[in-house]
C-alpha cells in the first residue's frame, strides 16, 4: 500500500483533541428543588448505570475516532503498490451513429446522455489511471489517447456529436483491444451506446471476455423514446412516355410500438408540390407514389425533398432529399444523305433540339458548336481520335473500321445491360444483314474504350470516353447501317437512340446523384465537393471544400464540381437499424439494466479513497442514529 497524498497523515494529531473533548467533567449546576426524594431515586439509577453509561461513551469515543481515521486515510489517496507500478487504464467508446440523435421525454438526445455519463468517469482520471476516448460511427476515431488529463478529456468528450451515418461497434471494439493490448494493469472497456450489440454473431457481455488477454468490456445503455416513423427510401426515375416528368417513390415505415398517423409532402427546390396523408400500424410499410412531378427548368437546382410531420424520438429519418435534375434539352446535329427513320425520331423527340444537314456542307469544326453530332454513313479521311472534337455518333462508317470485309448476318450475343446507352433497350433478336468490321485501334492515347454491343468477338458498337482538365469528351460507333437492320422497326431503337444521345451529350456522367450518409467516394483530380451539407433551396454555398475523398457525415445537398461543371449529390442516412430506436429489451428492462451496469461499473472502477470517504459516511449517519436512539451519549 501507498500513500499518494502523505502530507494528510499531519492531521492524525488532531486524534489527541477529540480524545480530550471526551475526558471533559460537565460543570453542574446548583438548582433548588423542593424535594430531594425524585432525586434520590434518580442517583440509585444512575449509579446501577454507570459501567454501562461509560461503555457506552466509550463506543461514541471510538466511532468519532474511526470516522476521523478514514477521512484521513481517504486524503492521503491510498493506492495498491501494483496500481502504481501497473497502473489502470480505461477505453471510453461513445457511440456517434445516427440512432444517438433520438431524444427522451424531456428533449435530451441519447448522445448528450452518454456525454454526462462518460464524463463522470473520467473525473477519476490521475497518475496511476489514464483513459482514452474512441467515437464509433460511421468510422472509428481515436478522440484522445491515454491520458491523465481530465480537462482534455471533458473537452473531447464535450465535442462529441451524432451523425446521421450508420455504422458498427466491432471495428471501435477491436481497436480498443488493440489499445490496450500493450498495457499493464487493470484493463477495461466502457461502452455508451443505447442498447447492446451482438459482436461477430455472439451477444456482448458484461464480463471479461473469453479470449485470451482481452480486457473486460461493459455496455452501458443509454434509454430514451422508442416511437419513430422513418423515410426509408426515396427514389425517382423520368418518364419514359414522357422525360418532362417523373415519378416518385417513397417508402415510410413505422418502428415505434404504437400507431401513427400524419401526411408525407414533397417539394421541389423549397416548392411544395403534393401532400398524401398516411396511417401506419406498429412495426408496418407504406409506399406513395406521386406519379407526376415536373421537372423544372434548367436554371433551377433539383433538389425533391421529402418530409413527414411526426414529432417522434428521431427526427433525422422524417426528410430525405434526392436530386432531380432538370431536363436537359441537347442541340442535335444530324449529318446524312437522307435516312427518314433517324429524322421523324429526332422531330419528334421533345428532349432534343434537332437540326439537319447534308454530308457535304459538314466540317469538323462545327462539332464544337453542339451538343451531339450524328454521322449518318458519313465517310471521313484520315480521321485522328486524339484530334477529334465533339461528341459524336457515327453510323455505319466509323473510325475504328479495318477494311477487311464486311460480317454477313451477325447476331448480337453481348449486351452489356449496364451501359448507359443500353438502359431498357432489349436488342435480342434484332436481326442485322451485314456489318462492317471494327475493332479497337491499338494506341487509344487518352480515349477510354468500351464494347457495350457485340456478336461474338466482332464489336457491332463502341463507346469511348477521355477527360481533359477542363472537358470532357465521348463517341459512340454503331458498325451497320440501320437501313440494313430491323432496329429502327423495334421498340428499343428509340430507346438506344435516345439513350446514347443523352450519354453523349453528359446526362448520365459518373457522378452519383445519391450517397448514404458515411459511404465514401473517391473523387478525381478536377473534382471537389463541399464540406457541408445544404437543406434549403438556395444559391450554392461559398465554404470549405474537400478533395480527393469525399465521406459525407451528415444528410442534406452537397455541391459537386468538376472542371467548369457542378452538380448536386443528396446524402441519406436510409438505414433501418439507425431508424429502429427500440432498445432490445423492453423498455423498462432496458432503464434496469443500463443503471445496474452503470451502478456496478461505477463502484468497481473507484479508487480506494473513495470507499474509505464511503465508509466514513455510513459510520458517521450510524453514529447519528445511535446518538439519537440514545445508545450513545
Amino acid at each position: 500500500m501507498t500513500f499518494l497524498a502523505p502530507w494528510a497523515m499531519w492531521f492524525l494529531a488532531g486524534i489527541p483533541v477529540i480524545v480530550l473533548l471526551y475526558l471533559l467533567k460537565l460543570k453542574r449546576r446548583p438548582v433548588t428543588v423542593s424535594t430531594l426524594m425524585f432525586w434520590q431515586r434518580a442517583l440509585q439509577e444512575s449509579r446501577r448505570r454507570a459501567l454501562f453509561q461509560r461503555l457506552r461513551n466509550l463506543l461514541s469515543l471510538l466511532l468519532h475516532l474511526l470516522i476521523f481515521l478514514l477521512i484521513v486515510a481517504a486524503l492521503a489517496r491510498p493506492a495498491l503498490d501494483h496500481l502504481i507500478r501497473a497502473g489502470a487504464s480505461t477505453v471510453l467508446i461513445v457511440d456517434t451513429r445516427a440512432r444517438m440523435q433520438a431524444v427522451d421525454e424531456n428533449g435530451a438526445s441519447r448522445i448528450s446522455r452518454a456525454r454526462q455519463l462518460a464524463s463522470s468517469y473520467v473525473k477519476d482520471a490521475g497518475g496511476d489511471r489514464e483513459f482514452a476516448v474512441l467515437s464509433a460511427g460511421a468510422a472509428t476515431e481515436v478522440k484522445v489517447p491515454f491520458s491523465s488529463d481530465e480537462k482534455a478529456l471533458n473537452q473531447a468528450l464535450a465535442q462529441l456529436e451524432a451523425s446521421d451515418a450508420a455504422g458498427d461497434l466491432e471495428p471501435a471494439l477491436r481497436l480498443a483491444q488493440d489499445l490496450l493490448a500493450t498495457r499493464k494493469g487493470d484493463r477495461q472497456i466502457l461502452v455508451f451506446t443505447d442498447r447492446e450489440e451482438p459482436v461477430n454473431g455472439a451477444p456482448p457481455a458484461n464480463h471479461p471476455s473469453p479470449i485470451t488477454n482481452h480486457a473486460p468490456t461493459r455496455h452501458l445503455p443509454i434509454p430514451a423514446r422508442a416511437d419513430n416513423v422513418a423515410i426509408t427510401r426515396l427514389a425517382t426515375r423520368p418518364l419514359l412516355n414522357s422525360p418532362q416528368t417523373s415519378e416518385v417513390l417513397i417508402e415510410l415505415r413505422n418502428f415505434g410500438p404504437a400507431a401513427v398517423s400524419g401526411n408525407v409532402e414533397i417539394a421541389y427546390d423549397g416548392t411544395l408540390l403534393d401532400v398524401k396523408p398516411f396511417t401506419l400500424a406498429p412495426g408496418a410499410r407504406r409506399l406513395e407514389v406521386f406519379a407526376s412531378v415536373p421537372r423544372a427548368s434548367r436554371n433551377s437546382q433539383g433538389w425533391l425533398t421529402a418530409r413527414i410531420d411526426v414529432a417522434d424520438a428521431l427526427a433525422s429519418d422524417n426528410r430525405a432529399f434526392a436530386v432531380l435534375p432538370p431536363l436537359r434539352t441537347p442541340r442535335v446535329l444530324l449529318v446524312s444523305a437522307g435516312n427518314w427513320f433517324l429524322e421523324k425520331l429526332l422531330a419528334a423527340d421533345q428532349s432534343v433540339r434537332f437540326e439537319l444537314l447534308t454530308p457535304e456542307g459538314f466540317r469538323l469544326e462545327m462539332a464544337t458548336t453542339f451538343d451531339v453530332v450524328i454521322l449518318d454513313a458519313v465517310q471521313l479521311e484520315g480521321v485522328d481520335l486524339n484530334t477529334l472534337a465533339g461528341n459524336l455518333l457515327f453510323l455505319n462508317e466509323t473510325p475504328f473500321r479495318t477494311g477487311e470485309a464486311a460480317i454477313e448476318q451477325p447476331v448480337i450475343t453481348e449486351a452489356d445491360a449496364g451501359h448507359p446507352a443500353l438502359r431498357l433497350a432489349n436488342l435480342q433478336n434484332v436481326t442485322i444483314a451485314r456489318a462492317t468490321a471494327a475493332a479497337l485501334p491499338k494506341e487509344a492515347g487518352d480515349w477510354r474504350f468500351q464494347i457495350p454491343l457485340a456478336a461474338l468477338d466482332q464489336p457491332l458498337m463502341i463507346t469511348g470516353e477521355r477527360r481533359s482538365a477542363n472537358a470532357r469528351q465521348r463517341l459512340a460507333a454503331l458498325s451497320f447501317d440501320l437501313a440494313e437492320s430491323d432496329l429502327p422497326i423495334r421498340v428499343a431503337f428509340p430507346l438506344l437512340i435516345s439513350n446514347t444521345i443523352q450519354w453523349l451529350a453528359g446526362e448520365n456522367n459518373d457522378a452519383p446523384r445519391a450517397l448514404l450518409a458515411g459511404e465514401t467516394m473517391a473523387l478525381s483530380a478536377e473534382q471537389s465537393a463541399s464540406a457541408q451539407p445544404q437543406t434549403e433551396a438556395a444559391a450554392p454555398a461559398v465554404g470549405a471544400e474537400v478533395r480527393s475523398l469525399f465521406q459525407p457525415l451528415q444528410n442534406g445537398f452537397y455541391a459537386l464540381r468538376s472542371g467548369d461543371q457542378s452538380g448536386w449529390v443528396a446524402v441519406n442516412t436510409f438505414n433501418e437499424d439507425e431508424s429502429d430506436v427500440q432498445p432490445g429489451d423492453s423498455p423498462a428492462s432496458a432503464i434496469s439494466n443500463g443503471q445496474t451496469a452503470a451502478l456496478t461499473v461505477a463502484l468497481t472502477s473507484w479508487p480506494i479513497w473513495r470507499y474509505l470517504a464511503l465508509a466514513a459516511f455510513l459510520l458517521f449517519a450510524l453514529e447519528w442514529w445511535l446518538f439519537h436512539r440514545r445508545r450513545t451519549e
